[in-house]
């Protein structure tokens, strides 16, 4: 991975589109299951790539991944604080009847309708380790907290998932 790191800082088109061709693909799904909108999305991926190509002079990492993602997650969190989508991280705009369980809901519906209520210091976490597969160092290093405390939010994250579901299902309040 180090050469195709000094590739790209001498700016080798080659070396570009193998990295492209690498993380293309992952880090659209990724950013996907963030914003859920394909648009956006790719939108955001393309705007992961330029800011990679302008500033992998100054990566400070040997883990080329992991500042990739963290490109990728502060541009998404930019978004956010622009407020130009809301729909996934915003509790306020659903209501209660959007995100109740149905016997006809599958597993992937119920899944994000248990994330949209999840805490927003939870759902990155918990995207990342469960839906994308991320490793809790990865994590660590995307997020810039400790690995016990990406460990510990993810745990709690799902906790708080369960119960939701036990609410929704059930009507069970502990």
């Amino acid at each position: 991975m180090s050469e195709l790191v000094e590739r790209l800082k001498s700016k080798d088109e080659d070396a570009f589109k193998e990295l492209m061709t690498a993380y293309k693909v992952p880090l659209f799904r990724y950013i996907r299951t963030m914003v859920r909108n394909n648009e956006l999305a790719e939108e955001l991926t393309q705007d992961t790539f330029v800011k990679v190509y302008f500033k992998i002079g100054s990566m400070r990492t040997d883990n080329l991944k992991s500042w990739i993602y963290t490109i990728a997650t502060n541009l998404v969190r930019s978004e956010f604080r622009k407020k130009r989508i809301r729909e996934f991280f915003s509790l306020s705009d659903i209501n209660e009847a959007e995100i109740s369980y149905t016997e006809s809901d599958d597993e992937k519906t119920l899944v994000w309708r248990l994330i949209a209520h999840l805490p927003e210091k939870y759902k990155t976490p918990v995207i990342m380790k469960e839906i994308n597969g991320f490793t809790f160092e990865e994590i660590s290093d995307v997020l810039k907290k400790p690995v016990g405390t990406i460990k510990t939010l993810v745990f709690r994250g799902k906790a708080k998932m369960k119960e939701k579901y036990e609410v929704l299902k059930f009507g069970v309040v502990k």
